[in-house]
């Protein structure tokens, strides 16, 4: 659950069945999207304001788990202060973990914020970095000074910009892809041949313009969900649902 929007998955026995991006909190869009299916248990992550109705609503309709930085997970948890740790980035986590095991694997996030963070080959979550994603930077060069106007950078962005606001495009697009490459560099040096994985609302356009060898997987955080979900289910952590055992 982000500020401005929901995204939802429903898995089943075979694995993800089908999924969609719902508003904010409206639990009568859960019901939808969900078309009569009963789930059998939910899991949810918010990086938004948190929402008590909404989520008795969902509590309703099955057992709820409510993943936070502090949620036991599958695999060593090596930063400090877990209980300021992003949900989302310790789901993104969980789901390097459970798609590449054995592997070192870099996920960035690309959203309000990017993220980056490290699984090594040995299953710890060694941590990352957070910078601002594309609006907050065209937010911030709008706001903080007198004449720069605000850009939404198209799918297409020349470099170098011909005028101010193809300057700024640029700035922000190629500054962010110049970012990524430095990062995915700089924290995979220790082994040639990291998984890399792009996820979040401007994942896929930054896959594109990075070399070969990245994965695109705007499902990654879901994924990670839900193999937090099975974790609790199959190893009887804080959460087990009536029933499972």
């Amino acid at each position: 659950m982000g500020n401005t929007r929901t995204k939802a998955a429903l898995f089943g026995s075979g694995g993800l069945l089908r999924h969609a991006i719902l508003p904010p909190r409206d639990g009568r869009a859960v019901d939808g999207f969900l078309a009569g299916a009963a789930p059998a248990a939910i899991v949810m992550a918010s990086v938004a304001a948190p929402d008590e109705a909404f989520q008795n609503d969902l509590a309703r309709q099955a057992p709820l788990l409510e993943v936070r930085g502090e949620t036991p997970v599958p695999f060593n948890v090596a930063v400090d202060r877990r209980s300021t740790l992003g949900a989302d980035r310790l789901a993104n986590a969980a789901g390097l973990h459970a798609l590449f095991p054995g592997r070192r694997a870099l996920a960035i996030d690309a959203g309000t914020c990017i993220t980056y963070d490290v699984m090594d080959e040995h299953g710890t979550f060694l941590g990352g970095v957070i910078s601002p994603g594309m609006s907050m930077r065209a937010r911030a060069m709008h706001t903080y000074s007198a004449r720069l106007p605000l850009v939404e950078p198209g799918a297409s962005v020349p470099s170098p910009g011909r005028d101010t606001v193809g300057a700024l495009a640029a700035g922000i697009v190629h500054g962010i892809r110049l970012e990524m490459a430095g990062m995915i560099a700089d924290l995979t040096h220790e082994h040639p041949d990291p998984v890399v994985v792009l996820t979040g609302g401007d994942g896929l356009r930054f896959a594109r313009a990075l070399k070969s060898g990245i994965f695109a997987d705007p499902l990654l955080t879901l994924r990670g969900l839900h193999a937090i979900l099975l974790h609790h289910r199959v190893g009887g952590g804080p959460f087990l649902a009536p029933g499972w055992g």
